[in-house]
């Protein structure tokens, strides 16, 4: 392996083992609580559709669908979400993950709109009525939608990435690794790929338009850039779901985006075989 191939590989390396800073004052009431809402129906308008409807735990938090809803995106996985300070494919305004909670139920095509009859809905349900009172002792009231978010949020930032060869290889399995993977993490920094997707959660909080087709009036088609740990489990890929597979994605990027890219995506002088060691990483984080 080549100096500047072993520098990125250490620099990877070191960045990741860090991990993500925890928050302190979550207690495990107001996590169990936000755990039980995310499969909760009830939180819906119409009492059909939980979280989970589209961010299915054995999907990677996802759908496996292309978008959600008609003219809608793709659905996100649900990890490393602790980490983040703006939230949404392209929605920079949204700040906290307890506002971020509450988006989908306000939106009519979602899970809202948010209603007192929802609330209402759930203060019906003692053992639930408990559960707040026990994640947010000393509230005035009980069932809020700013308590229902702030549980959400607590649940969401429990939600750890699911273990893959990356993560063994920090923890000191040297073998963890293949030697495609570790020859695409060295292309990973060296073509520029870490400077958007950065460790540990291989994301940032930065926005781009890559090339793909996105309503300009939604933060001028400029879409944030995706967190990378457990991809192998969340296609279709981008906010369109127009990547099936983690080659394409790597391809799109490969030829410089599509039309309208921001200056920041160039083409790559990729080969084939640098294509599958990149996706050889990718598929172990």
């Amino acid at each position: 392996m080549g100096t500047v191939a072993l520098a990125a590989l250490l620099v990877i390396g070191y960045l990741a083992a860090k991990g993500p800073a925890r928050p302190v004052d979550v207690t495990a009431a107001r996590v169990a609580l936000g755990q039980r809402l995310l499969a909760e129906p009830r939180l819906s308008a119409d009492g059909r559709r939980s979280c989970f409807s589209c961010h299915q735990p054995e999907r990677g938090f996802t759908d496996g669908r292309a978008v959600a809803t008609p003219g809608g995106l793709n659905t996100p996985p649900l990890w490393g979400l602790g980490e983040r300070r703006v939230f949404g494919w392209f929605s920079p305004e949204v700040r906290s993950l307890e506002a971020m909670a509450l988006r989908p139920l306000a939106d009519p095509a979602e899970m809202g709109p948010r209603a007192e009859a929802t609330l209402a809905r759930l203060r019906a349900d003692a053992d639930l009525l408990a559960a707040y009172r026990a994640a947010f002792p000393g509230a005035a009231e009980a069932i809020t939608w700013e308590q229902t978010g702030a549980a959400l949020a607590a649940a969401l930032r429990a939600i750890e990435p699911p273990p893959g060869a990356y993560a063994r290889y920090l923890a000191g399995e040297r073998a963890a690794l293949s030697a495609a993977a570790l020859r695409g993490q060295a292309l990973f920094v060296e073509v520029g790929c870490a400077v958007c997707h950065r460790p540990p959660g291989f994301s940032s909080d930065s926005f781009h338009n890559i090339g793909l087709p996105a309503d300009p009036a939604r933060n001028g088609g400029r879409a944030r850039v995706p967190g990378l740990r457990g991809a192998r489990h969340t296609a279709p890929y981008f906010h369109d779901g127009s990547a099936a597979t983690l080659e394409d994605v790597v391809r799109h990027y490969a030829r410089g985006g599509g039309p309208g890219a921001s200056p920041a995506i160039t083409p790559l002088n990729l080969t084939d075989a640098d294509v599958r060691d990149l996706v050889a990483f990718l598929e172990s984080l």
